[in-house]
């Protein structure tokens, strides 16, 4: 029932608030699960006839679909020992592990870097977490504020593995990735400020 009446929307509050009340009279009926599964039903198929409810949906498609993933992606490698970074060598713990002199060399080098890598990585997959659930709160100053720190990250990364000559290929691929989602969460906050344009301020009396 509290999905049903998130989904109705800032227009349908009243609407909202009905039907809640009519819950409580299907809960006393012994009915309360038949009921908030009809009134999520409806509450869907208003979703699609809308087109705050069409913003709603694009919204959440994006975070859940998107921008979840690619946290988890990242968060994951970063957990992981960045294998992704580094295919096929078993991450850069690996990256050397046919180096001869070289091997003894560097080794220390990339040995110490990963944890330094594995930390922007992290900071750009909680990045995308952050960007996901201020979009979804519609707060769009920390949307940017957001993005520009991951973007930021991103860029560390790329930078700090062309120094050590690694392969930064997957790395800039994640970026170009981010600056995507943060050009269309751009669209969506132009969609937003056109279906709730701020309301003008009352002149001082």
């Amino acid at each position: 029932m509290a999905l049903a009446v998130c989904c109705f929307g800032e227009s349908r509050r009243e609407w909202a608030r009905a039907m809640r009340a009519e819950f409580e009279a299907a809960a006393a009926d012994g009915r309360p699960l038949l009921f908030a599964l009809g009134c999520l039903a409806a509450a869907w198929r208003e979703l699609l006839t809308r087109e705050e409810g069409r913003f709603v949906l694009t919204s959440y498609a994006l975070a859940l679909g998107l921008m979840l993933p690619m946290a988890a992606l990242q968060i994951g490698c970063a957990v992981l020992g960045l294998p992704y970074l580094y295919a096929g060598q078993n991450g850069l713990r690996g990256a050397l592990l046919d180096g001869g002199t070289q091997e003894l060399l560097l080794r220390g080098v990339y040995q110490a870097a990963v944890p330094s890598l594995s930390v922007l990585l992290l900071l750009v997959g909680v990045g995308h977490l952050r960007i996901a659930w201020a979009m979804l709160e519609r707060d769009w100053s920390r949307v940017t504020r957001m993005g520009s720190l991951s973007l930021a990250a991103a860029a560390t990364l790329i930078l700090f593995m062309a120094a050590l000559f690694l392969d930064g290929s997957q790395a800039l691929l994640q970026a170009m990735i981010l600056a995507i989602e943060l050009a269309t969460v751009s669209v969506v906050a132009r969609w937003h400020a056109q279906l709730f344009p701020p309301r003008a301020e009352e002149p001082a009396r």
